[in-house]
């Protein structure tokens, strides 16, 4: 079974105060590592998963750039 996760709008611990909402599907054994982390964490899972995204596009930087 799939979940979704929902970015939303948010201001905090982010540079840019005017945030996107996204939803994606994810399958139901990440997501629900993603929600275990987040609660013994207390770091959003959104927060997660900006840093991944971020950290992955560094990754692939050099191929957008002409």
């Amino acid at each position: 079974m799939r979940g979704c996760v929902h970015l939303s709008e948010a201001t905090h611990l982010d540079m840019n105060p005017r945030l996107t909402s996204v939803v994606f599907r994810l399958n139901r054994e990440k997501l629900d590592a993603l929600k275990e982390l987040s609660r013994s964490t207390r770091i959003r899972q959104s927060e997660y998963l900006r840093e991944a995204i971020s950290d992955l596009l560094a990754k692939y930087e050099a191929r957008f750039v002409d």
